[in-house]
């Protein structure tokens, strides 16, 4: 989405004597070499990025680099492979052509079953099997819960595997502090008290803990204050009056 036609092309930068030069592009020397290459969220891509794919991949098979009035041919091991999250269930993603599309072979990947995504998380991320399977029920009634409540819009709700993952690995032990770190990880999404009342039920259910959602924002809003504190101290310096605005200010002082 952020990555425009001369991040993939090249484009003329100033070389260690100042004068301009030509950078590929890291597709044109993927093409030019044999490389692999694999472009996450195709279908966030601008329209002349697409573009310059379709080229690349019809029978014609080059790439153009109008910087250089060139056409490159691929290598015979040059490989592309592309991923994409479906248009209409994710914000954002536009549907692309049919004739672009059959210029690939089409894996369609369901979603991952709890078992297996239990047993990730277990193993990438070291967490007890008890942990993991709480992490990745608390998910599932999440999600069976967002029509109804229009928490978190979006086809999962928007609460994937990646968000567990990043819940996985903040380190908890036990299951308050699992609970715990569920609000933090899924609170910046939160926009209204009935959005943060669901999922501070949903955590209490599924963990058999107390969530208190404004105590675990607030002791978290004040880890860098704690932070700066500790560091001052350590540097025998007194910790300064500390308000919402000097916060910021002061910590660029420690060394």
């Amino acid at each position: 989405e952020h990555t425009d036609l001369q991040e993939y092309l090249g484009s003329y930068v100033a070389d260690s004597s100042g004068r301009l030069a030509f950078r590929e592009g890291a597709l044109v020397t993927a093409v030019r070499e044999g490389h692999w290459v694999v472009l996450d969220e195709l279908n966030l891509a601008p329209s002349d990025v697409l573009e310059a794919l379709n080229r690349l991949l019809d029978d014609n098979r080059e790439l153009f680099v109008p910087e250089l009035n060139e056409v490159v041919k691929p290598h015979p091991a040059f490989m592309l492979f592309a991923t994409q999250n479906p248009p209409g269930a994710y914000a954002g993603r536009k549907a692309l052509s049919r004739a672009f599309r059959s210029r690939f072979l089409e894996l369609h990947i369901e979603d991952i079953p709890d078992g297996e995504l239990a047993e990730i998380l277990e193993r990438r991320c070291a967490l007890p099997a008890s942990y993991a399977k709480r992490l990745v029920t608390a998910m599932r009634e999440l999600q069976r819960r967002r029509q109804a409540t229009n928490v978190f819009a979006g086809k999962h709700g928007f609460i994937t595997p990646r968000d567990l993952f990043k819940w996985a690995e903040r380190g908890a032990v036990g299951y308050q502090a699992l609970a715990e770190d569920g609000a933090l990880i899924l609170g910046e999404r939160l926009r209204s008290a009935e959005e943060r009342q669901v999922v501070a039920d949903v955590l209490a259910r599924v963990m058999n803990a107390k969530v208190d959602l404004e105590a675990v924002f607030a002791r978290e809003g004040d880890a860098p204050v704690r932070q700066l504190e500790a560091a001052l101290q350590q540097h025998n310096q007194p910790a300064p009056a500390t308000t919402p605005h000097s916060i910021g200010a002061s910590t660029n002082n420690v060394q």
